[in-house]
């Protein structure tokens, strides 16, 4: 039978045959094929430069990777990077967010909620005023050495260190606890990616909560981006597969090209599937994003849902993979929905209860602003009072070291989300 989605390859890897080949996959099979303006080949040098002037509004994704990373990241649970992501507090400080366990910048001593003070030999005034995130860290290559000073809030202390680049394990679930509130047995997981070294660790982490008892849930997303849908599947199953089994989960649907290739996936009961849940809690931003944008959306129709926190960032599409040379070409050309055909939330998925991300408290601590948020809520089913406007969560990822991609594979259709 012959596969839709095959469109053979290039010629050659010659730089206008790739091109080419990538304008006749864009003009077929991309979901926005029909709004794009008339494009000529030869003026474009790269695939890369051909895809974004393609690319048309709502997409902002559709792109041309580099492959052995892309695999390194999906298959391995592996980028390259420092170890630290940073955002603006409400002062306009760029403050750690996040350390990476076992990494460089976790071995040098950084923390959440240290100041950074200087990057690269510059003051953080220096780089706003000049401009020069986009080059400051460097090149994204293992043995990179970045330079940089920080303010331990706590005691007033100032650290230096050179933190080296190199690749970086994914610790998809680095915290996990269950809280003993009101009567309440909460189960809470920070997760922090997609990718397919998450299966395993969120079976653990499931079958702990349900030999614990657990009914309510918090999933922290507030920093995960996404990654591959078949881990999102995974995970909507253990959400709900007790109470959902067998319907629907989230349906894909195509552009006119290949709309024969449309399908529904439904919800599976698993093992560690948590028995009779009460309410779902997720805990969102400006950064919570495709994959994990479709759990909350997929699992909404089944069970009592509250997110809180922020808006997502707003990604209800997904893209099909094609590989040619030592490139993945990524078009956008899937809409997903969930079983009550909900998928438009190009604005993001609003919160239900507002709440902000503590950036002095540690990730997983009860008493930090968005997990003490979620806790009263999924006990009590009502919303603390909003933080001030100054300590809501950010809108979109602001400042961040070494960001990671936020689109998934698709299981089955070899595409990414």
């Amino acid at each position: 039978m012959e596969d839709p989605f095959d469109y053979g390859a290039p010629r050659s890897c010659e730089s206008a045959d790739q091109v080419a080949w990538v304008h006749a996959i864009m003009q077929d099979a991309y979901l926005f094929a029909a709004d794009v303006p008339a494009v000529e080949p030869a003026d474009y040098e790269t695939p890369a430069d051909l895809v974004a002037a393609m690319r048309v509004p709502p997409d902002r994704w559709s792109r041309v990777s580099d492959k052995a990373r892309t695999n390194a990241l999906f298959k391995d649970g592996m980028i390259i990077g420092l170890g630290f992501h940073t955002r603006r507090d409400a002062a306009g400080r760029l403050v750690v967010s996040w350390v990476t366990p076992d990494s460089n910048a976790d071995r040098a001593g950084m923390r959440r909620g240290d100041v950074m003070d200087e990057i690269g030999g510059l003051t953080i005034a220096q780089i706003d005023g000049d401009d020069r995130w986009g080059e400051i860290y460097g090149a994204n290559e293992p043995g990179v050495e970045v330079p940089v000073r920080y303010v331990r809030e706590s005691d007033g202390s100032v650290q230096d260190a050179v933190i080296v680049k190199d690749w970086l394990e994914i610790e998809t679930v680095p915290v996990d606890d269950v809280f003993e509130q009101d009567g309440h047995t909460v189960g809470y997981l920070l997760f922090a990616t997609f990718v397919d070294t998450a299966a395993a660790r969120l079976d653990d982490t499931f079958e702990a909560f349900r030999d614990a008892g657990v009914h309510d849930v918090i999933v922290d997303l507030r920093y995960n981006g996404g990654g591959r849908v078949k881990i999102a599947r995974q995970l909507v199953d253990l959400l709900v597969g007790n109470v959902a089994d067998g319907e629907i989960s989230y349906s894909v649907e195509y552009g006119p090209g290949l709309a024969d290739q449309d399908e529904r996936h439904p919800v599976s009961r698993r093992r560690g599937s948590v028995v009779d849940p009460g309410r779902i809690v997720f805990i969102t931003s400006g950064s919570t994003l495709s994959a994990s944008e479709l759990v909350i959306n997929a699992v909404r129709p089944h069970v009592d849902v509250r997110v809180v926190g922020g808006s997502t960032g707003g990604k209800p599409v997904g893209s099909h993979q094609w590989e040619f040379c030592d490139k993945i070409l990524q078009p956008i050309t899937f809409k997903l929905s969930n079983a009550d055909g909900y998928g438009d939330y190009f604005d993001g998925l609003a919160a239900d209860c507002i709440a902000g991300d503590d950036l002095m408290m540690q990730l997983g601590d009860p008493r930090e602003a968005g997990l003490a948020a979620a806790l009263h809520v999924a006990t009590t089913g009502a919303c603390l009072p909003p933080p001030p406007e100054r300590a809501l969560m950010p809108d979109d990822d602001g400042v961040h070291a070494e960001p990671p991609p936020v689109h998934a594979e698709i299981e089955g259709l070899r595409g990414f989300f």
